[in-house]
């Protein structure tokens, strides 16, 4: 089974992130756009695991989250990575609970490297991925589309649950289905 780890986006923001789509969605870029009830921040990608070893994967995976509180994240802003060249990823940026979703991030790294999972080499930013480029086609208004979209701030959720997430890839796009689901400790 093809898993990751997620924090989901709170219903109340998909509006105005379909909204921020549309104004991207006006360039005839060849862009996949992320389905409204799709739209989740990726935490960590463990790919393909086999099912004997998902009650372990499982297992760690909670205690990962013990102590961590739930905390506040507000999105802003639209950009593109790789940030120079071609786009392959067109993405929202977090404003405020980036220091928290490191720190998630790391924690659970730091749990599931024994189980075989290595850490991710690339720095960590966290991001709300809107689409993902198609092809490396004539980009020039997809590009111009980034610099022009005036995006400020979105919106503002309590992350208060991470999910171990399964995706099943179909044709019509990806299905996710939740494995395990981990609420956070309330804040104070």
């Amino acid at each position: 089974m093809r898993l990751f780890v997620a924090v989901n986006v709170d219903p109340s923001l998909r509006p105005p992130l379909v909204e921020v789509q549309g104004k991207l969605r006006a360039t005839p870029a060849p862009v996949s756009w992320v389905k409204p009830e799709n739209l989740h921040f990726t935490l960590k990608f463990l790919g393909e695991i086999s099912e004997t070893h998902v009650p372990a994967l499982r297992e760690a995976f909670r205690r990962s989250l013990v102590g961590i509180r739930s905390f506040a994240l507000s999105l802003g802003g639209v950009g593109a990575f790789p940030p120079k060249g071609r786009p392959r990823v067109i993405w929202v940026g977090v404003e405020q609970g980036t220091e928290e979703m490191v720190g998630l991030r790391d924690r659970i790294d730091e749990i599931l490297l024994p189980l075989g999972f290595p850490r991710e080499k690339r720095p960590f930013q966290p991001h709300l991925t809107l689409g993902r480029v198609k092809n490396v086609g004539r980009l020039d208004a997809l590009l111009e589309g980034l610099r022009s979209a005036e995006v400020g701030h979105v919106g503002r959720m309590q992350v208060r649950c991470v999910e171990l997430v399964q995706s099943q890839l179909h044709p019509g796009g990806a299905i996710y289905t939740s494995v395990e689901a981990v609420p956070l400790e309330e804040g104070p």
